[in-house]
């Protein structure tokens, strides 16, 4: 049984995290949840049969018994809750936008390589892009059923959160909508294509205030729409449109990525969880998976779903088996360093109005 806690409890916590766990008590137990309201935290705790919280999470990540810790906490504190669970020997879940800095996420890097070579642990950080759909649009690019990948077109939106005031703080988000969204086609698109050479990027603020679901009206000082625009050591171009300004709700995002190749189109991240492929010459004879015909924009396609054998349960699952198999990879933390930085120079891009050198690679 891995037994498992949770710095931070809040609405993906208690909305996806938790629940997941649940559903995984043959493998794994929520033991213990920390946070600073004593109060939420003690109700939260109750709701969800933990026995245990702290409102110090020193305290809890001190425990022997404690093998891995999600920290789910606001970003701002994502990389003091993080090193600390590593240098505690935990396996981690580390949440979304990893850290606030470069120089964070490298120093996180280390704190994991120095661990590594007292105890084993498995560091898990997200967005998660080793999953069953991009394995198979992997292997659909590498056996030539678009020809030549040549660029990616990414886009994802919805209205913007609502559940939440720390979004549209700086302070505490670290960024607004690329940190938010962007993230998950930045890291998608590197993990498939590989490494970025320079990036060049808009980020703009559309509204200057936000309603919240209790009726809260803040003043965001973060972007709510930003474009970004890769060149990849593979010479490929890629567009990047992350936004927090359309019709649906942040439960129901408006997703997908575009590969443009030389004899054809394959679309996927669309909400059906289908892989659609367009090939000019109408020929999908090049096709081993299992497909069926389709539309996709308009065009004639080939509908292909990834295999349901190979889908982990959850992120959480999927963490949980990770622990269970003993992976110790550094790698998705090599290039979350590396998604961070596309990040942070994608600021940096808008800021100054031109282009900018990525320096990481993994």
């Amino acid at each position: 049984m891995i037994r498992i806690a949770s710095v931070g409890y809040g609405d993906i916590a208690q909305r996806r995290h938790f629940p997941e766990l649940r559903n995984l008590s043959d493998k794994a137990q929520l033991v213990a949840l920390a946070g600073r309201d004593e109060l939420s935290l003690a109700d939260c705790a109750r709701e969800f049969d933990v026995p245990s919280w702290y409102a110090d999470a020193d305290q809890m990540l001190a425990r022997e018994d404690i093998d891995a810790v999600l920290i789910l906490t606001p970003p701002d504190s994502h990389g003091l809750f993080a090193k600390k669970a590593i240098e505690a020997g935990k396996h981690v879940l580390l949440e979304k936008p990893m850290v606030k800095s470069v120089a964070e996420a490298t120093d996180l890097l280390q704190a994991l390589k120095i661990q590594q070579q007292k105890k084993p642990i498995t560091f898990f950080p997200l967005p998660h892009v080793d999953i069953p759909e991009h394995r198979v649009v992997s292997r659909l690019i590498a056996d030539g059923v678009i020809g030549e990948a040549t660029s990616v077109e990414c886009h994802r939106g919805h209205r913007g959160p609502t559940h939440a005031d720390w979004f549209y703080k700086k302070e505490l988000a670290g960024g607004g909508v690329l940190f938010d969204l962007g993230i998950y086609q930045v890291s998608a698109v590197v993990s498939l294509f590989g490494p970025a050479q320079t990036v060049t990027a808009l980020c703009n603020r559309h509204f200057d205030t936000r309603t919240l679901d209790d009726g809260k009206v803040v003043e965001p000082d973060v972007e709510d729409s930003a474009l970004v625009s890769l060149w990849l050591d593979n010479r490929m171009a890629v567009t990047i449109n992350a936004n927090w300004n359309g019709s649906v709700t942040h439960h129901a995002t408006r997703r997908r990525v575009t590969v443009i190749g030389r004899e054809g189109n394959l679309h996927f991240g669309v909400e059906d969880g289908g892989i659609y492929v367009y090939r000019t010459d109408g020929d999908y004879g090049v096709i081993q998976e299992t497909s069926e015909e389709a539309a996709f924009d308009g065009y004639p396609s080939r509908r292909i779903t990834s295999d349901a054998s190979d889908i982990p349960s959850t992120i959480v699952g999927d963490f949980v088996n990770l622990v269970d198999s003993g992976e110790t990879s550094t790698r998705a933390l090599e290039m979350q360093v590396h998604v961070m930085e596309i990040i942070f120079k994608a600021y940096r891009s808008g800021a100054a109005n031109e282009a900018q050198t990525l320096m990481t690679r993994f």
